[in-house]
């Protein structure tokens, strides 16, 4: 019986022990929030905030970006992740005008380079983007940055380590030209399946829709016209069994194609692409269209260069 007293005591003082230090350390938050120490509940009022405005505009794994704004601040309330010595947000329209979905994170994708070259991460997203087609998608990405390094000596980095990245300073001026897409005008002539081939045109760019380019890549897609003079529909099939690009010593096959697998009789000026990821520094290119079947002899090809 007095065993048992002893361990009823013992517990009780445990239960009055973890319940004073609990009080204590009530106690000793709400004292710390009351005088001014930066916790979770007590801040109350934003530090001013520095607002410019950016409107740099890019594309991404074929989407179109908008930097509409950038916001500076010593921290921000509504950011769970907030320094109290310095904070950048950035506000990011995305616009899909691809027939596709597309997601990313800006935690993997977006960076930061401070003055001195430094590269940081996002300390804050809102939200993963995951934008269908014809939607709009807006975000906010937050970085530490110290209040001493203005806005305009900042440089936003897109793209992840593996893919090709763009640099947009944060200026509002941003001259942006290098990362559009440049187009060669071309006029291929090609006999194939007993259609009529036009390789009309050219197009370099750093994406297409759903996809960023890798690092030191870029896609070239290539604008076809193609006739069908024939008494009967011609069915070529999936352009990923019979078309390839050569550049020196390597040929690659497409990484994307809107070409229709068959073309009705009659059929004048129906268009496709297809989109091939190459060295950026490549710039003399042949097309080639394969034999389809063993016994097939049919190939067509037909050389063009980038300007």
């Amino acid at each position: 019986m007095a065993q048992s007293r002893f361990a009823f005591n013992r517990s009780g003082c445990v239960l009055l022990l973890i319940g004073l230090l609990l009080l204590v350390g009530t106690i000793s938050y709400i004292a710390a929030g009351l005088l001014g120490a930066r916790l979770p509940g007590f801040d109350t009022t934003q530090p001013p905030v520095i607002t410019m405005t950016i409107n740099s505009s890019f594309s991404y794994a074929g989407v179109d970006l908008t930097v509409v704004n950038a916001q500076q601040s010593k921290s921000f309330l509504d950011d769970p992740n907030t320094s109290t010595d310095g904070m950048l947000r950035l506000t990011i329209q995305a616009v899909n005008k691809t027939p596709v979905s597309v997601s990313w994170n800006y935690a993997n994708v977006a960076r930061l380079v401070l003055p001195g070259k430094t590269i940081i991460k996002p300390a804050y997203v809102n939200a993963p983007v995951a934008i269908t087609p014809g939607k709009t998608q807006t975000n906010i990405v937050d970085f530490a940055v110290p209040t001493s390094d203005t806005i305009a000596q900042l440089t936003l980095r897109m793209g992840a380590a593996n893919e090709a990245q763009m640099d947009i300073p944060l200026t509002g001026k941003a001259d942006l030209s290098a990362y559009a897409p440049k187009t060669t005008p071309l006029n291929g002539q090609m006999l194939y399946f007993g259609l009529n081939w036009t390789l009309k045109s050219a197009t370099t760019s750093l994406s297409i829709p759903g996809q960023q380019a890798a690092r030191g890549l870029h896609f070239v897609i290539l604008t076809l016209s193609v006739d069908n003079t024939l008494s009967q529909v011609a069915i070529t099939g999936s352009p990923y069994d019979y078309a390839r690009l050569q550049f020196g010593n390597t040929t690659v096959s497409p990484e994307d194609s809107t070409l229709p697998v068959s073309f009705n009789t009659g059929v004048s000026g129906a268009t496709g692409t297809l989109s091939f990821l190459i060295p950026q520094k490549s710039r003399a290119f042949t097309l080639i269209l394969l034999p389809q079947g063993q016994k097939s002899t049919d190939q067509a090809a037909t050389d063009f260069q980038l300007t």
